[in-house]
């Protein structure tokens, strides 16, 4: 009786030892960042034909369209996580203006020293001109290479969906992008 109570606590006490030992070896890798981001947007929008139904209700087009896009994200990262609030604008001449502010939230998977490919989500609220904000939820994928411990580039691909109903002309039901972000990486006591 009295072994089956030993072994367990000096494998537990063991185990603590070695921890104890060896946590110097563990360092803080977490850097701030901040991005600039240069792509090209793709959006689904709902515009009104100047028609209406039998019930008169507008008839609906929806057409796609896209054009560059530019943003800023600001976040922070860890050996295998980046967490980003970001921003982006474009302009088309669609709808004129539009614009999203969200976060995202990366897995990273290391491939090489420098190299990353990473997945992620991302939330937020996207609004063109005399629109009001409407909430989008997607997804994100591409590759980080970093080319030193200040600066890296990611290349990525990203998708949203946007919460409208179908109905509702002048809003954007889908977003989709195409982007290259320059990643300026700092750490320290900030």
């Amino acid at each position: 009786m009295l072994r089956k109570l030993v072994l367990p606590a000096m494998l537990l006490i063991g185990m603590g030892l070695e921890a104890d030992e060896h946590s110097y070896e563990r360092e803080d890798n977490s850097k701030g960042l901040i991005g600039i981001e240069l792509g090209y947007m793709g959006t689904n929008y709902q515009e009104d034909t100047g028609r209406k139904d039998i019930n008169d209700n507008p008839i609906i087009n929806k057409k796609t369209t896209s054009s560059p896009s530019i943003g800023l994200k600001l976040g922070g990262e860890t050996e295998h996580y980046r967490l980003f609030l970001e921003g982006r604008i474009w302009n088309t001449d669609d709808y004129n203006n539009g614009a999203s502010v969200g976060g995202a939230l990366q897995y990273l998977i290391p491939v090489a020293e420098t190299v990353n490919l990473f997945m992620g989500v991302n939330a937020g609220a996207v609004n063109v001109v005399n629109a009001e904000w409407d909430p989008y939820a997607g997804g994100d994928a591409g590759v980080n290479i970093n080319f030193s411990d200040a600066y890296g580039i990611e290349i990525g691909a990203r998708y949203s969906a946007v919460d409208v109903s179908s109905d509702e002309y002048g809003k954007i039901n889908a977003l989709y992008q195409g982007y290259v972000t320059a990643i300026f990486k700092f750490s320290g006591d900030y």
